[in-house]
């Protein structure tokens, strides 16, 4: 069992990282709102664009239902609507002195909200059928016909404003499947509501070739018109509270421009040569001129032993201190990945970076320390393994005299993050690692959890994978479109993906490849923001293989990221 004061220290760690590393409640601007309250980032965003404001005792009361008449006037302040274009809506009960008049004018003369025989009613509470009519209106949202909620049939006259908000992601509804129309929207919920709107773009501009085509509210339907360009694209136009740059990897603090993903593990990779690292660290001489390739190198271990057990967040994944130990020794023995890397480099005069990655610490059964103590498998015990982890990797890269290699952090190798306990886990490593000087990164998958939060994990960089690589995957155009609006939206960079086809299988891949290579082309991933995952050895392959495919592969990759006549 741990000492209490060994449990003191690792909840000290974590405490730090969420009350330093997040709002704390002496932080926060209504004294009823705590950090910890399901909806206090919706509410701080909405009062810090002095969208809703408190009351005069420094509360914000966030179960209050909000009036019509407030819903008014905070929407035309979040789309800076003060102006009335036309003559007042004539209303029963209403004067041009009644708070909110101006306001309220501007919302009828809008439709966005409708009069009950003649009367606004504005101290009545709003509705989430009203809700949802104010913000399709307002911000011009369509729908595809295909919400079904259960309380909603399609005859009700707010479905298609409900639909669309609930296109656009605004609203999921209620795990029962219903919407429950005619309930109360309190404060709390409205600023929910206006957070959502305002975490994605105004609109999507595409564009062919650089020049622009449309701008579109939807980004599928952007999409589907980039479809028709040869060099079609899409990019999120920034609204009134949140700017997007229009390129890849732009909060990146790495500074990575291509990395290889470089796998160690069992029945991976299983000896490694300086030779085998060189047809990633230079070119085949073109005209009798070879340029540098890749400057980054992640090293990863997926299987642990030869039962090909894995380091995931899964069932296969049994790993104890014992296993993640002699993953440490695969890594740096003298056929090792590290070793071999940076006799590669020395020999053809690179220095580049490197990340080790850390295996997923297990989540089902005990954890088996190296005493052969049972730590158990809570959140402490995990944490102490990957801590653990981190500082034997550290150790070993101080004491190895790697002159060719710059060490520059951790790789996550979990591509998803799932659950409460690694999220804590996640942002007290990256506490550790800020302290030593190293950066923490991880490539999330297509549909990854909460992926949009990898900067409030404390990560530094993220390389998000399309999953459009399978033979098997349909619309493939249309996915590498979607990463690549989400990687300008979220600042990541872009994971280019390939399997290690045999060369009987190699055209299953052409059309992927040829894509991936297209799309990064066209949206500058060719710049900076690239990982490569590759296999475990396909650049190799392509460099070496006589085969027509694999050369086609490697000229592509080479001209597109690593030829000055490429940039």
């Amino acid at each position: 069992m741990k000492s209490s004061s060994k449990h003191l220290s690792i909840i000290i760690v974590i405490l730090s990282v969420f009350i330093l590393g997040m709002p704390t409640a002496q932080a926060a601007t209504f004294k009823d709102v705590s950090y910890q309250y399901w909806a206090y980032k919706d509410i701080e965003f909405a009062a810090e664009h002095k969208v809703i404001r408190g009351f005069g005792d420094g509360k914000f009361r966030p179960g209050l239902d909000i009036t019509r008449k407030d819903a008014a006037v905070m929407m035309t302040r979040a789309l800076d609507l003060y102006t009335l274009e036309g003559e007042p809506t004539p209303v029963e009960d209403l004067l041009p002195t009644s708070p909110g008049y101006k306001e309220i004018m501007i919302v009828l003369e809008n439709d966005w909200l409708s009069l009950d025989e003649g009367h606004f009613r504005p101290d009545k509470p709003l509705t989430r059928d009203e809700m949802s009519k104010m913000l399709s209106t307002a911000y011009q949202y369509e729908g595809k016909g295909a919400s079904s909620f259960t309380d909603v049939p399609i005859e009700d006259p707010y479905y298609h404003y409900i639909d669309a908000i609930a296109n656009e992601q605004v609203t999921t509804g209620y795990n029962d499947g219903s919407f429950r129309p005619q309930e109360k929207v309190t404060r709390a919920q409205f600023s929910a509501f206006l957070y959502r709107v305002y975490q994605k773009p105004v609109a999507y501009e595409v564009r062919n070739g650089g020049e622009l085509i449309d701008v579109i509210a939807n980004v599928d339907d952007a999409i589907e018109l980039a479809l028709y360009y040869p060099e079609g694209t899409v990019h999120p136009q920034s609204n009134k509270f949140v700017e997007y740059a229009q390129e890849i990897a732009a909060a990146d603090k790495t500074n990575l421009n291509s990395g290889a993903l470089i796998y160690n593990g069992f029945k991976e990779i299983e000896k490694f040569t300086p030779e085998f690292f060189k047809h990633y660290l230079k070119t085949k001489p073109i005209n009798g001129v070879q340029q540098d390739m890749f400057d980054t190198f992640i090293i990863l271990g997926l299987r642990y032993n030869e039962n090909s057990d894995q380091f995931v967040d899964g069932p296969t994944n049994r790993a104890n201190y014992e296993d993640w130990k002699t993953y440490i020794e695969r890594t740096f023995n003298s056929d090792g990945a590290i070793k071999n890397l940076n006799t590669a480099a020395g020999q053809v005069n690179r220095k580049v970076d490197v990340y080790v990655a850390i295996p997923y610490p297990k989540r089902n059964g005990s954890i088996i320390n190296l005493n052969g103590d049972d730590v158990g498998s809570d959140v402490y015990a995990r944490y102490d393994l990957a801590s653990w982890y981190v500082k034997e990797v550290m150790q070993r890269f101080e004491s190895g005299k790697y002159d060719n290699l710059n060490f520059k952090g951790f790789y996550w190798l979990s591509e998803t993050v799932r659950t409460v306990d690694d999220e804590v886990i996640i942002s007290s490593i990256s506490s550790i690692l800020k302290k030593n000087g190293k950066f923490f990164i991880y490539s999330p998958h297509a549909t990854s959890t909460n992926f949009y939060k990898w900067k409030d994990y404390g990560f530094d960089a993220a390389f998000l994978q399309p999953n459009a690589f399978r033979a098997s995957i349909r619309n493939k155009e249309e996915r590498l479109h979607q990463a690549f609006v989400k990687a300008q939206i979220y600042g990541t960079g872009i994971t280019i993906e390939i399997d290690s086809y045999h060369m009987d299988k190699a055209e299953q891949g052409v059309e992927a490849f040829d894509l991936y290579m297209d799309m990064a082309k066209r949206y500058g991933l060719d710049e900076k923001g690239m990982m490569f995952y590759q296999g475990t050895n396909m650049v190799e392959r392509m460099a070496t293989f006589d085969h027509p495919i694999y050369k086609r592969w490697y000229e592509q990759l080479t001209e597109t990221f690593f030829t000055k006549e490429s940039k």
